[in-house]
């Protein structure tokens, strides 16, 4: 009797030390089963989207039942041409335009996702019952599921999931698709149309007179367009920074969106001896058309250009350029989730970007640096001759380097948001420039007074901070921001670093006893099929 009580003891042992591997496995197993599916790999939900026009129905009814329409239907309710839609979307010249949407993702491997984001972000026929508001979500939402379907376009989509996010340009044909700056560009016109920023359209188009396109480039967070006599650069960053630079005579016509509003800042422009400054205004957003001197041009001297002239209508902007001359678009930054809302700039946070838009075209402001999470890329724009460069980049720390050659001062300026550096606690963020603190100004104003020591400032602004750098002379410099540790962190670092190094040991030692683990396993394994055949018997 002790012997059978025995043998169902050790039967039980052997059962829980079994249960404890399998359930160890279990979190492994489960994650192995979420990665697989019997629909292809299609999410669940994802054939209901297909048919609902991916959300997009709640706002624009003629997405209802979208996947069942023909190409050639869809086309024509959102008055895009076809061969447009084809080219733009990597379909065969050839294709049947009487393929559904979901015959053609079926055939041709272009999502009905992508069909659906390119018909939001290019529709020439607008519904009446949607307002800016709706417009703006939906331009945002299909902005995302393109960017978040991977680098590639058209027959290449779908691969690379998750690549779509952080600072960068994505091309769809002529669509360039950025995480704040989207537009298209035609090279048979040279013309930039559907020119929105986080979403919301500020310019229909954008044209250069005579410029006979030569040659593009679209990489990381710039887009640049190369034409006889001028250039053509958008950046992706929250300035949403466009500009046409000019060698030669040239006319630009800026057509407003719908909404959007022009008027010549007198008072900034009458500051200036060679520039003209225009306020772009859409409900609670702002920006600045600034009219000045290429400092990036060689062989410039001070002496003030002649021959700029900007003249304002209701729904149009032009502006006259002379060889060496420049048009900036520049947006004071906002975060897309207040587009068209009640919200409003701070005074302090308007009037800095205010000041600086002035100041870059007084050619004190030197580079523009922006970074967010999501992706290793930072947009840099520089104004004068200057180099900046990333040097390191880590979660609340940011090393840059800045060199030049140009016997004055200049500001920089940095733009992050909260998921690059905790922006919780202003006061804990450090400047250092080669090594030491630098002082805090009181007024963005007092950086472009001049001097002989380095200064900064801060505007934080829903989330976001810009800070603006002034470095009184150059060569080769260092900037780091960090953050200065809380009480008592600097303690539970080191005492964190200690328990680190004592886990390592730790799963060092039991790492070395894994064999005698499976050893005792492999016996106890043996001696749970011995009691069973001893049952047996």
């Amino acid at each position: 009797m002790k012997m059978k009580l025995k043998m169902k003891r050790l039967d039980i042992s052997v059962f829980c030390v079994l249960l404890i591997v399998v359930l160890g496995a279990s979190p492994a197993l489960a994650q192995m089963g979420q990665g697989g599916g019997s629909n292809g790999g299609m999410g669940p939900g994802m054939g209901q989207d297909m048919m609902n026009g991916y959300g997009f129905d709640r706002y624009d009814s003629r997405f209802t039942g979208f996947g069942s329409m023909t190409f050639e239907e869809v086309c024509n309710n959102f008055g895009i041409p076809i061969e447009d839609a084809v080219s733009d979307l990597g379909l065969p010249e050839d294709l049947d335009t009487q393929l559904t949407i979901l015959e053609i993702e079926e055939e041709y491997g272009v999502s009905g996702q992508e069909i659906a984001s390119y018909m939001v972000m290019n529709m020439q026929q607008t519904q009446t019952s949607l307002n800016a508001r709706q417009q703006l979500l939906m331009r945002q939402q299909a902005t995302q599921a393109v960017r978040g379907m991977g680098t590639g376009m058209g027959t290449g989509m779908g691969t690379g999931m998750g690549m779509g996010y952080g600072l960068h340009f994505m091309q769809q044909g002529r669509f360039a698709y950025g995480n704040f700056t989207t537009f298209s560009f035609d090279a048979d016109s040279g013309e930039v149309s559907n020119f929105a920023v986080g979403g919301d359209l500020i310019f229909d188009s954008v044209t250069v007179s005579d410029f006979a396109f030569e040659d593009e480039q679209v990489a990381g967070t710039t887009a640049f367009y190369e034409g006889a006599d001028s250039q053509i650069f958008l950046h992706d960053n929250p300035m949403g920074v466009m500009q046409v630079r000019a060698f030669a005579d040239k006319t630009v016509v800026f057509e407003l969106a719908e909404e959007v509003e022009a008027s010549l800042d007198a008072e900034l422009s009458d500051e200036q001896e060679d520039a003209i400054i225009v306020k772009i205004t859409k409900n609670n957003f702002e920006g600045y058309l600034t009219v000045f001197k290429n400092y990036l041009a060689s062989g410039m001297d001070d002496e003030p250009l002649e021959g700029l002239d900007v003249e304002v209508s209701d729904d149009e902007v032009t502006v006259t350029l002379v060889e060496n001359s420049v048009v900036m678009f520049r947006a004071t930054p906002m975060e897309p989730a207040f587009m068209q809302t009640e919200y409003r700039y701070g005074t302090r946070a308007a009037y800095m970007h205010q000041v600086l838009n002035r100041e870059i075209a007084n050619g004190r402001v030197g580079a523009e640096v922006a970074l967010r999470a999501g992706g290793d890329n930072a947009s840099v724009v520089s104004y004068t001759p200057m180099g900046v460069q990333v040097r390191e980049r880590d979660r609340d720390r940011i090393v840059l380097g800045v060199d030049s050659e140009l016997p004055q001062g200049r500001v920089i300026t940095v733009n992050v948001d909260n998921e690059t550096i905790n922006l919780s606690n202003p006061d804990r963020l450090r400047l250092h420039f080669d090594g030491e603190d630098i002082e805090k100004a009181e007024s963005i104003d007092e950086l472009f007074a001049g001097g002989d020591r380095p200064l900064c400032y801060l505007a934080q602004e829903n989330g976001t901070a810009t800070m603006a750098v002034y470095i009184p002379e150059f060569s080769e410099h260092e900037i780091v921001i960090d953050l200065e540790p809380e009480a008592g962190e600097e303690a539970e670092e080191a005492g964190e670093e200690e328990a680190a190094e004592g886990e390592a040991a730790e799963e060092e030692g039991e790492a070395e006893s894994t064999p005698a683990f499976e050893f005792g396993l492999g016996v106890a394994l043996l001696t749970f099929a011995y009691g069973l055949r001893r049952r047996s018997l």
